[in-house]
């Protein structure tokens, strides 16, 4: 499934995900004018957490967060279609629990500016199937 997210567009894209299974995610960044957005020499990065102030308690002190985000693996899957994936594998979706996340994935353009393409929720379901083995 590919989400298409237009550079005039600032509305969330909430999206689902299922514990121990592959996760993935396309999207297509359109320009003002609905053509795709070329994003060939663009590097594109994503995470998720609980709320956007997630820290791990133990780890950090007064003065060093330790953010608890989960990073995605995310890759410009076609640049000249403006086409750009998250995944996360199994093995990592195995160890995040039930609930509800924020997400969001930004982009790093040639120039070194970085914007944010997309954001929203992702709901994580437990898969019935892992319960069964």
């Amino acid at each position: 499934m590919i989400t298409q997210v237009d550079i005039t567009d600032n509305v969330p894209v909430n999206l689902t995900m299922v514990a121990g299974v592959d996760f993935s995610h396309t999207f297509s960044l359109r320009n003002y004018d609905k053509t795709p957005r070329d994003i060939s020499r663009n590097v594109v990065a994503g995470a998720m957490a609980k709320h956007k102030t997630s820290i791990i308690a133990y780890l950090s002190t007064s003065t060093e967060k330790v953010w608890n985000a989960i990073h995605f693996d995310a890759v410009v899957s076609s640049g000249v279609n403006g086409e750009f994936s998250i995944f996360l594998p199994a093995d990592k979706t195995s160890g995040i629990l039930e609930g509800k996340y924020m997400y969001d994935v930004t982009m790093t353009n040639p120039d070194g500016t970085i914007e944010k393409l997309v954001d929203g929720l992702m709901f994580v379901d437990n898969s019935i199937s892992s319960f069964h083995k």
